[in-house]
């Protein structure tokens, strides 16, 4: 099954050509900052696997060893990378409800009022390096 996926104006599109080799739900901060919203899923594919196949995405450099790749037209977030891993933002995926996820990473910093029922396994930090590559 190829997973695609892109932007909301629809300028950046991608696939991959795999299932996904990890997925995690982000508590810290400054995914709460990028994406605007409590958590942010997001998506792991094994290596090779990945291109973009339309458009070229902006990047910013948001802490030390990340890049966060965005829709220089729109804005929308697409990837997270870190430690030669790139993450892609759940919701940039056309079938974001295939996704089976591992855990939640950050969950120190989860705002209050956010409760996580899922029986996901719950990380206080990172999963293991910058990108929340899986530990186990």
């Amino acid at each position: 099954m190829d997973w695609t996926g892109g932007c909301l104006c629809g300028a950046i599109r991608y696939r991959a050509t795999a299932a996904p080799a990890y997925a995690s739900y982000c508590h810290c901060g400054m995914c709460r900052k990028n994406s605007g919203a409590p958590f942010t899923g997001f998506v792991q594919f094994p290596d090779g696997v990945f291109a973009w196949t339309q458009g070229e995405p902006a990047a910013y450099r948001s802490s030390d060893g990340v890049i966060r790749r965005f829709c220089g037209t729109c804005g929308s977030s697409l990837t997270f990378e870190a430690d030669g891993l790139l993450f892609l933002t759940l919701g940039s995926l056309d079938t974001p409800e295939a996704v089976a996820f591992d855990r939640h990473t950050y969950t120190r910093s989860r705002l209050p009022g956010i409760a996580l029922a899922d029986g996901l396994p719950h990380v206080p930090g990172p999963a293991g390096g910058k990108g929340g590559r899986p530990i186990d």
